[in-house]
């Protein structure tokens, strides 16, 4: 008997997910095996947290209102979990479809080691085998989780938006479960398509980061921290001037590693050589003041009660 699976697409009350569903209609795996949740409000933790509660599928796949699917997605993933019971989490990279020379700067940075870490697996297709991974390498617009599993660790923490998923992954391994990152479970989505929209993205991962930290610490995510010194360090260029210029290597790494990046790019080579520093400073910038005014924001600022009218609707029913 196959696997039955439920599908999870959140969104705001505006979003079309047509294309979405277009997609997993078109997939290789079983139709009857599928139902499809779309829900709608303004907190996508709870948003899905209520879906799940009224899901009947025995796996959970996560997807955006703008994930679309390759074919064999959900086979791929049934695979995986059939193989071992102890597998409690299977997703894959979500790389973007670019259509301008901002949405591939963009892409680029995300892509980088030296701009995001070992978190660029989440935007990177490679031809490499399965493996053990972290919260670093999976994204929640492409995640599948065992509904029981979910509903043993309590859902997702309702504290947390974005990085929900991070703290999840973080109390599944710790409960000696096993995740995987599949290279080809990939969706293909869009970057953030301007330059604004690119620095609330990296303040709320900023953010985000930080209340994850709060809510359950660990060592490991200290890394996540520094960017925020960098951006003391940056604020402080003005009083440390002359310093700055006698050591000047963040200019040379950012030159070197946009140097790399430029070569590869098919297009505008010369123009990625002037702005991928740019852009590498600001990834780090804002990332780092996104951690800060998480800091800010958890000391100063008192939670207020807000309702997220959200709307559950069932697309598709299993057959």
């Amino acid at each position: 008997m196959k696997t039955k699976v439920t599908i999870i697409i959140p969104s705001r009350q505006t979003d079309n997910i047509k294309s979405n569903i277009k997609n997993i209609i078109e997939s290789k795996y079983p139709i009857e095996n599928i139902e499809i949740y779309h829900v709608t409000g303004t907190h996508p933790t709870k948003q899905r947290n209520q879906c799940i509660k009224e899901a009947s599928g025995d796996i959970i796949y996560f997807l955006d209102n703008d994930s679309i699917i390759e074919n064999n997605n959900i086979q791929y993933a049934i695979d995986i979990f059939n193989s071992d019971s102890n597998i409690a989490i299977v997703g894959g990279p979500a790389v973007h479809t670019i259509t301008t020379k901002k949405e591939e700067d963009i892409n680029i940075c995300l892509s980088s080691f030296f701009c995001v870490g070992p978190i660029k697996s989440r935007y990177t297709k490679k031809n490499i085998a399965p493996f053990d991974c972290s919260d670093k390498d999976l994204i929640l617009c492409n995640i599948f989780i065992r509904k029981d599993i979910l509903e043993k660790m309590n859902y997702f923490n309702e504290n947390l938006y974005p990085n929900e998923e991070n703290e999840l992954i973080d109390k599944v391994i710790l409960s000696g479960y096993r995740i995987i990152h599949h290279p080809n479970i990939v969706v293909y989505r869009p970057p953030r398509s301007n330059l604004k929209e690119y620095i609330k993205m990296l303040t709320n991962y900023g953010r985000g980061r930080l209340e994850q930290m709060k809510e359950n610490f660990s060592l490991k995510n200290i890394i996540f921290s520094l960017p925020m010194f960098f951006m003391f360090y940056i604020l402080s260029i003005p009083i440390l001037f002359f310093v700055f210029l006698k050591y000047p290597i963040n200019i040379l790494i950012a030159f070197v590693f946009s140097l790399e990046k430029s070569i590869k790019r098919k297009s505008g080579k010369l123009r990625s050589l002037f702005i991928m520093p740019i852009m590498f400073f600001l990834t780090h910038f804002f990332y780092g003041f996104g951690f800060f005014y998480g800091i800010i924001k958890n000391l100063f600022k008192k939670k207020k009660e807000i309702i997220h009218n959200i709307n559950i609707k069932k697309i598709k029913e299993f057959n």
